[in-house]
């Protein structure tokens, strides 16, 4: 008794553990290798945007210097990488998030670069066909 009670517990913890992840990853065929190296620099963008919004500012129209530096830097990085809308979507989001309010026109900026009208057309470009 006890030893079934032991094996549907295990059962249970490996179930609960299936499919779990906090990475959400394209397949391997998917990925080019400037893909790679283009989402390594736009999470390196993103984190210099959180450390920035950190630093204080006079104004949170405008935001400090360090913000709209790390804010122009991850546009240009998001928008020459060779990704597809939907990732370019969510990382904007996480980008957006990291700003946390320290930079109005950083947040529009952000927003406006949105890929919402290819995304809702369904035109997507990147490494992988939809």
């Amino acid at each position: 008794m006890v030893l079934r009670a032991t094996v549907l517990v295990v059962c249970a913890l490996l179930l609960a553990a299936c499919g779990s992840s906090t990475k959400a990853t394209a397949p391997k065929d998917c990925v080019s290798p400037k893909a790679v190296r283009a989402l390594r620099a736009i999470r390196a963008d993103t984190a210099a945007i959180r450390a920035a919004a950190l630093l204080p500012a006079k104004d949170t129209l405008k935001g400090n210097a360090a913000v709209n530096r790390a804010t122009d830097r991850f546009l240009l990085d998001e928008e020459t990488a060779p990704l597809d809308n939907l990732t370019r979507n969510r990382l904007i989001d996480h980008a957006a998030a990291a700003l946390a309010g320290s930079c109005e026109q950083c947040f529009q900026a952000l927003e406006a670069d949105r890929p919402i009208v290819t995304i809702v057309h369904g035109t997507h470009a990147g490494d992988c066909p939809k």
